[in-house]
């Protein structure tokens, strides 16, 4: 059983347009292995004027998906810190409205129960203002903390149906409508309340670190690009696995029916497709040359997008 602590806050600002986004730090994004800072709109913290940390990589050691994800790692310019600050922070080239977002990442966490562990933080930022808009944080004792302004002070719930495990891949999503957040832990709302700073748009998301010790790894960073609502997941628990020997690709969904299913290339061209009825269903592609490739299939009207490589 984990404790979520809820931290309270509160302050004000704007809008935009913004389109769906997937970030999986992928080669065939434009990502290369090493330093993340100035990669594609990420930055890291600073040292001083013009200056920046460069051990926050894309790395190849683990990923929930492909083969890259990013790394936030201790930084030796700096000691521990009273709150997390260290890490690699992604800048939108147009700000997302509030009124209507939904972020999420996979995590992979070092170990807690120890006072040398980082806690880590998945944080939404206006930059303009200089202000968090709300946060999930993950501590090194094990606990949860979200940053809302519910005018109730600190709350701790205990919640059997929240779990997250160290050293495995696990996902973590933040739904926004309009002042209104609402957090999830592989699908499981855990707690919904009202955003720290209000009326405010996201301009910057942050993965950060207190920088004691410790690591952890960032993949399949999403905005606006969630495949199945919450209820749909929770109805199907889809799942898929690639099975290398008998070159096939197995799907099921344990709620509704799958009813369709196509496969891309890396590039964007359509090399297989294929109607679908059961919820267990195995697609034979041994045609297919090696490589990565997504995958779109469809449930009852919405779909699920999703990376496999064929080796």
């Amino acid at each position: 059983m984990k404790k979520i602590t809820l931290l309270m806050i509160c302050c004000t600002l704007g809008m935009y347009m913004f389109a769906q986004q997937t970030i999986s730090f992928e080669t065939s994004e434009g990502y290369t292995q090493g330093d993340i800072n100035t990669q594609n709109g990420w930055e890291t913290t600073g040292t001083g004027p013009g200056t920046f940390i460069t051990n926050q990589v894309v790395t190849d050691e683990e990923a929930s998906d492909g083969t890259l994800s990013l790394k936030i790692d201790t930084e030796s310019a700096f000691p521990g810190q009273s709150s997390p600050f260290v890490g690699a922070f992604y800048n939108y080239s147009v700000a997302v409205p509030f009124a209507d977002a939904v972020f999420s990442a996979d995590m992979y966490l070092d170990t807690f129960d120890s006072s040398t562990t980082s806690d880590y933080l998945f944080g939404l930022v206006n930059t303009t203002s200089g202000n968090f808009i709300s946060y999930i944080r993950f501590t090194f004792e094990g606990n949860i903390v979200v940053l809302v302004d519910d005018g109730m002070g600190t709350v701790i719930l205990d919640d059997t149906n929240v779990d997250w495990t160290p050293l495995t891949w696990f996902n973590v999503k933040m739904e926004l409508t309009n002042n209104s957040i609402e957090f999830f832990i592989d699908n499981t709302s855990i707690y919904q309340g009202t955003v720290a700073t209000i009326d405010t748009d996201i301009e910057q998301v942050r993965f950060a670190h207190d920088n004691f010790a410790g690591f952890g790894y960032i993949d399949n960073f999403r905005t606006n690009n969630e495949p199945l609502s919450v209820n749909d997941f929770e109805q199907n628990k889809f799942a898929y696995h690639y099975n290398k020997n008998q070159e096939k690709l197995n799907l099921e969904s344990s709620g509704l029916p799958l009813n369709h299913i196509e496969i891309y290339s890396i590039l964007g061209r359509s090399v297989l497709v294929k109607e679908l009825r059961a919820t267990e269903e195995s697609i034979n592609v041994s045609s297919l040359n090696d490589g990565m490739y997504l995958a779109k299939v469809s449930i009852n009207g919405d779909t699920e997008t999703f990376k496999f490589i064929k080796n």
